[in-house]
């Protein structure tokens, strides 16, 4: 089954926030968030936990998969107001959060999609640059966040998607937790979206198959529970090496890397794009560093 609209996944597991994006309370006898999404998702996000009638001091953790722009948006506000709350990304992305360029890019981005009004809540626009963002807990393969109650995410270093990727992995509920390193589902396709080095990515998607989950809770469009989260790894795998077919062969009919890119991206326009999530200008420079690393372009 494909869950595409926010609401129970499994006993322990509620998705929140929008279809397009997605975070995951992941409730033992402490709580956390799985996926940080944007800041004009928070409005959703806090209605949500408030028709569920959730007790918010018990949501303890937030846990960052990846450094990207749309994984991370709501840390910032929910850390101001949630003062107990403690914000959890690997190593190489808590670096990535102290350059000014790149928190200058996470800010841009988020304040663009981020209204006047956000339905009763008002959410003030990121101010990062200036105040930096909020980290508290290193996360890096191998370790646990145990929300006790026989309740653990397991942190998996899945590199390859980006330089910082992590999954997380809650045996209790046979449920992974792959953001984008798994590649990125959408009505239209799944996008194997390896931009910052093809081969681990590829890699990675073969280390989280090796998990067998059953449940696949993706921060875009939704959860997949059986059987389609079972047979959702193996989808990706041949997915993300029919594509590496693909940007070789075109990049080798064409012999031109922006004529390359300029029929790469036209396979790749899904909803993500048409929704603001993934400008042109942004695909195009994704695809043309994932065509050049595939083609062993300098």
């Amino acid at each position: 089954m494909w869950i595409k609209q926010p609401g129970t996944v499994t006993e322990r597991i509620e998705f929140l926030g929008r279809p397009e994006l997605c975070s995951y309370l992941v409730k033992g006898d402490t709580y956390a968030l799985v996926g940080g999404a944007m800041a004009h998702v928070i409005p959703d996000v806090l209605s949500q936990l408030n028709d569920l009638e959730v007790d918010l001091e018990r949501i303890r953790h937030l846990v960052i998969l990846h450094s990207h722009y749309d994984h991370l948006g709501m840390a910032p506000y929910l850390t101001q107001q949630w003062p107990w709350l403690k914000v959890a990304i690997s190593e190489v992305g808590a670096r990535i959060l102290t350059n000014q360029k790149a928190l200058k890019a996470i800010q841009d981005y988020n304040n663009s999609m981020l209204g006047a009004k956000s339905g009763a809540y008002q959410i003030e626009p990121l101010n990062i640059v200036k105040e930096g963002f909020p980290v508290h807990l290193i996360i890096n393969g191998g370790m646990e966040i145990d929300l006790e109650n026989g309740v653990k995410l397991q942190i998996i270093d899945v590199p390859g998607h980006s330089v910082c990727s992590v999954a997380v992995y809650l045996p209790r509920e046979y449920a992974l937790f792959p953001s984008d390193s798994i590649g990125t589902l959408t009505e239209e396709r799944i996008l194997p979206m390896g931009s910052s080095n093809y081969d681990y990515f590829q890699e990675s998607i073969d280390k989280l198959g090796k998990i067998r989950a059953e449940i696949i809770c993706l921060e875009h469009f939704g959860a997949l529970t059986p059987p389609k989260g079972i047979e959702f790894c193996e989808r990706v795998k041949k997915e993300a090496k029919d594509f590496r077919k693909e940007m070789i062969d075109t990049y080798k009919r064409k012999a031109d890397i922006d004529l390359t890119i300029e029929e790469l991206v036209k396979a790749c326009e899904t909803r993500l794009s048409k929704m603001g999530l993934l400008p042109e200008d942004l695909l195009k420079g994704i695809l043309k560093r994932m065509v050049m690393f595939v083609n062993q372009i300098e």
